[in-house]
């Protein structure tokens, strides 16, 4: 099922159904954390609604961390500030404070002081971003999510 069919099925809260619920592709889980590695030349707002897509079906399916490699993705402008504002306002609503983002992009799109990441934190989002795997994963495993208490 492709992420567009996808997204059509789900209700106005981004949620839906867990049986028989197909991953948006390319989404794994491994080891209890959603990797998704979307590629392809895409606008902005596309690029948003696919993290958003893959963040609905973790909530759905209960996945509480999420790992997205958009490094894959091209055609994309950098973000102003608004558009960080609107991202993770959109990404919160729909992890609803229980999936964990770590996102991977070039550190062009990376704001110098994380302004997208600050704001996440007031909508209740819990995210970071970084422009290496390794750096996010290491930063999502060290994230208690909601359903999990720290270490």
């Amino acid at each position: 099922m492709s992420v567009a069919a996808f997204r059509a099925t789900m209700t106005s809260d981004g949620m839906r159904g867990t049986e028989n619920l197909p991953l948006p592709e390319p989404l794994d889980v491994v080891d209890g954390i959603g990797r998704f590695h979307p590629r392809g030349r895409c606008t902005l707002v596309e690029a948003v609604d696919l993290i958003s897509s893959a963040i609905g079906w973790c909530r759905a399916s209960s996945v509480g961390r999420l790992l997205v490699n958009g490094t894959g993705l091209e055609g994309m402008s950098v973000p102003s500030l608004v558009d960080r504002f609107l991202m993770v306002e959109e990404w919160a609503q729909v992890g609803s404070g229980l999936v964990v983002v770590a996102l991977v992009v070039d550190a062009k799109y990376i704001h110098p002081e994380k302004v997208g990441v600050k704001i996440a934190a007031d909508f209740g989002l819990i995210c970071d971003v970084c422009d290496t795997e390794p750096d996010a994963l290491e930063w999502l495993c060290s994230v208690a999510t909601p359903s999990q208490p720290s270490t």
